[in-house]
């Protein structure tokens, strides 16, 4: 189930991220450490981290997909936190130490945006967006042929009921009205077709000039019809 497993990457992800701290705050990792010794500290929960952070931003995408820019965001930044401080430390330099603080300065930002990314995996999980949590409801349900909604329809699965009920009557609303605005649009395009036709009908019909007699100059078109046969 999403919802389990985005438990399980929550605890993983606090955990890693408090040794990280503990790491830092009790100097096992410390800004003049070789980049070559202060990668080998952390490289592993580094890439764990970020494995965790793409693994849970899919998770909170399907939980919460209305705060799909603010989740993208912030595991981007954590992310890309991560990738800076292992690029610095693998860069060639003639001054190592300068490398070492400049990737333990990126490994304190990235504490910062992890303790932000975990401060918002633990809202959409306590909120994940109603209809979303009644979809991954009846999902268990039908998994375990229905004893979740024999057990708790009145306390949980009712109101969710309703509030998918509800969604769908507005999208009805919503549809209808639509549909009555589609009618008008064919209407006022019918109009001005025929509009269109009767001027252009209108215009295309051969005014006779002043004094010459419409009659005589179909004759007289006629009559150079056949002249030009018979010759």
């Amino acid at each position: 189930m999403v919802k389990e497993e985005f438990e399980e990457k929550i605890k993983e992800f606090e955990g890693i991220l408090q040794k990280f701290a503990s790491d830092v705050a009790g100097g096992v990792v410390f800004e003049k450490l070789p980049p070559s010794e202060l990668l080998a500290k952390t490289e592993q929960n580094v890439n764990r981290l970020k494995d965790l952070a793409t693994a849970s931003e899919e998770l909170m995408l399907v939980l919460k997909p209305e705060r799909a820019p603010t989740i993208k965001s912030i595991c981007k930044n954590l992310t890309q936190t991560l990738t800076n401080f292992k690029d610095i430390l693998l860069q060639n330099t003639p001054d190592p130490l300068a490398n070492s603080r400049l990737a333990f300065a990126q490994l304190r930002k990235a504490l910062s945006d992890g303790s932000d990314l975990l401060f918002l995996m633990r809202e959409i999980r306590d909120n994940p967006s109603p209809l979303i949590d009644a979809i991954l409801t009846f999902k268990k349900a039908s998994e375990t042929k229905g004893s979740v909604i024999s057990i708790q329809a009145k306390e949980d699965v009712q109101p969710l009921i309703k509030y998918v009920l509800t969604r769908l009557d507005d999208f009805r609303v919503v549809l209808i009205a639509l549909e009555k605005k589609v009618d008008e649009m064919k209407q006022i395009m019918r109009e001005l077709q025929e509009e269109s036709l009767k001027v252009l009908s209108g215009g295309s019909s051969e005014q006779p000039k002043a004094g010459e007699d419409k009659t005589e100059k179909r004759q007289l078109s006629l009559s150079n019809f056949k002249d030009e046969k018979g010759s």
